[in-house]
């Protein structure tokens, strides 16, 4: 990755120039503190070995003391410092991946995956607090005791400090070098940690239908060849991380080993005082603690910076979907026309849709069929500026919708697809979701025109009942019912059914259509649906097939012109005349054991 994640975490630390120049401060007066403690220990040695008053004694006693608690002081003000720096840090980007991430639209979103998504937003961050805290302070800490004891070394004995930063400094290069090997071995750890929180999402969401199909003893041998993947990787950055970590010690060792032979000789020479010898091997106790803990945070760097690498491939994709400079806030009155609008396939060199012309009038209901894959989702994508289109343009009131802002063309365009998603709060809060202080009665009229009030008596608390996750708790038809009850409370300019009705029986389906007709007045609707009574009432039908309108009309024009529209409508004919003849005999034999 060449440190590309060291360079996006950078910018983050732009707000915290102050704090840092303040940490430097603790830095510099704890690394003093620790630095100058062994000079002032060989100091009193040789004073001891003079005769030293007792009181002079006692004040190099105090000394000592003081430079321990200062350090303690300091060292503590700085990993709170560092702390908050973490927290703000993390927190803003977290905030930015967060919002980006609702930003990408659906191709975007299925290639990571949500799995890898999830790891991004959470394993990661991990490694980016790590850094900044405690990696952060450690590497402050001891670059700054490092230069203030080598300094003070060099001030007693040149020639024995020359030889220890020799060894400091080719431990401190080899660990940059290996380091880069550590960063690209983290990130493949992290890929299959991504891989695997994927496999877990994806097949945990489906335990249903794998147990329906006894799957489980295949997901299992599945799910254990992706943590032995994970595992192996894992592994690998472990044995290549133990490889590394040593090397600082490894450099100590032989710097005390030169200290204690060439240190000795000079002290028999007399070159150097026994006070100063002891300065010597005690400095190199601290300076092995400091190279150790720049080893440390030399590898949280390295993941750390490894983690923000794949959070800033995240980050830098923009989205495809956004406000264009100049775009305008409007409440749309509904005035709908497609010129010439042509959507391609996402991942294929066909058409989804092409040639669409097609004006719906402010106030109005389309009506929408067709056979599945003829593109009545992607129609309605389109209002919604889910996907632009790759040609021809769609306009609202005359007005592009690419140059419509996208807050305000969603907050008056709601769309309700086939398959609802809710959220484990309070039926009510799925309702408004979104919405504050919203009047009770309006959410019981929403409820109602979606009858949704005919279950309350199934639901144990009412509207505060908690949905499960996705609406695990709630039958398919309910969870439609509170889909459409969660877009009208919005009262929008623009309803979009997506087949929202196919989970609903019949009768119930009817009773809402009914509700929506009084509640659709003044608004534009469009409906797609695999019903024809869902759209026989709308102003205007269009049958879609493989992307073309081939049919547009009304019910009646439609149904004269005996095409695709036609045939459609004959077919429900006969599925119900079909079920009024299973149910027939059921009545009637329900009707003579009554009547016995």
């Amino acid at each position: 990755m060449k440190h590309t994640g060291l360079r996006f975490l950078l910018p983050y630390m732009r707000p915290y120039r102050g704090a840092l120049a303040l940490g430097t401060v603790y830095a510099l007066i704890g690394a003093a503190s620790s630095a100058f403690s062994p000079a002032l220990l060989g100091r009193t040695i040789d004073e001891l070995l003079a005769g030293v008053r007792a009181e002079l004694l006692a004040l190099y006693a105090a000394g000592l003391v003081a430079l321990a608690a200062s350090l303690a002081v300091f060292r503590y003000l700085l990993r709170m410092l560092t702390g908050r720096i973490a927290a703000g840090v993390s927190y803003r980007m977290s905030q930015d991946l967060f919002d980006r991430i609702l930003l990408f639209d659906q191709a975007t979103l299925q290639s990571y995956g949500t799995g890898e998504l999830l790891s991004r937003a959470s394993n990661d961050f991990i490694y980016i607090w790590r850094f900044y805290s405690a990696g952060f302070q450690m590497s402050m800490h001891a670059i700054l005791l490092l230069a203030i004891g080598t300094t003070l070394m060099a001030l007693t004995s040149p020639a024995l400090a020359l030889m220890v930063i020799a060894l400091l400094f080719g431990s401190l290069l080899a660990q940059v070098v290996l380091g880069r090997v550590l960063e690209r071995s983290f990130d493949r750890v992290q890929q299959e940690m991504a891989h695997l929180s994927a496999f877990a999402q994806e097949h945990l969401s489906a335990v249903r239908m794998l147990a329906a199909y006894a799957q489980e003893r295949a997901m299992t041998a599945a799910f254990k060849h992706a943590n032995d993947v994970y595992a192996r990787s894992n592994l690998d950055f472990v044995l290549r991380s133990a490889a590394i970590s040593p090397i600082p010690g490894l450099m100590v060792r032989m710097a005390a080993a030169l200290v204690l032979g060439v240190g000795g000789a000079m002290v028999i020479g007399q070159q150097i005082t026994v006070g100063q010898y002891v300065q010597f091997i005690v400095y190199l106790g601290l300076l092995s603690s400091a190279a150790q803990q720049l080893s440390q945070a030399y590898e949280r760097l390295q993941q750390g910076s490894a983690a923000a690498g794949r959070i800033g491939e995240v980050l830098r994709r923009r989205p495809r979907i956004a406000n264009a400079p100049e775009a305008i806030t409007l409440v749309p009155r509904g005035d709908i026309r497609f010129e010439g609008v042509g959507v391609r396939a996402t991942g294929e060199g066909r058409w989804a849709l092409r040639g669409i012309d097609l004006h719906v009038p402010a106030g109005t209901t389309l009506g929408i069929v067709g056979a599945t894959g003829a593109g009545k989702t992607t129609l309605l994508s389109l209002l919604g500026r889910v996907r632009d289109p790759d040609e021809g343009r769609l306009t609202i009131d005359g007005i592009d919708i690419r140059h419509i802002q996208l807050e305000a063309l969603r907050c008056n365009v709601v769309y309700v697809p086939q398959e609802p998603l809710l959220f484990s709060m309070p039926l009510r809060d799925n309702i408004t979701l979104g919405l504050s202080h919203v009047p009770d009665e309006l959410v019981h009229a929403a409820a109602h025109a979606a009858r949704l009030t005919n279950d309350m008596a199934q639901l144990p608390h009412g509207m505060a009942t908690i949905v499960g996750e996705r609406g695990a708790t709630l039958s398919g038809g309910q969870k439609q019912r509170t889909a459409i009850a969660r877009a009208l409370v919005r009262d929008p300019s623009v309803l979009l059914l997506d087949d929202s009705l196919s989970s609903v029986d019949t009768h119930t389906a009817a009773e809402i259509l009914g509700e929506l007709a009084s509640a659709r007045a003044g608004r534009t609707s469009l409906i797609v649906s695999q019903r024809v009574a869902a759209v026989r009432d709308a102003e205007q039908i269009i049958v879609l097939e493989e992307g073309r309108i081939v049919e547009r009309g009304t019910h009646q024009t439609l149904l004269a012109l005996d095409g695709h529209y036609a045939a459609m409508y004959r077919r429900e004919l006969r599925q119900a005349e079909d079920d009024d003849e299973h149910e027939r005999p059921v009545r009637e034999s329900d009707r003579h054991q009554a009547l016995s």
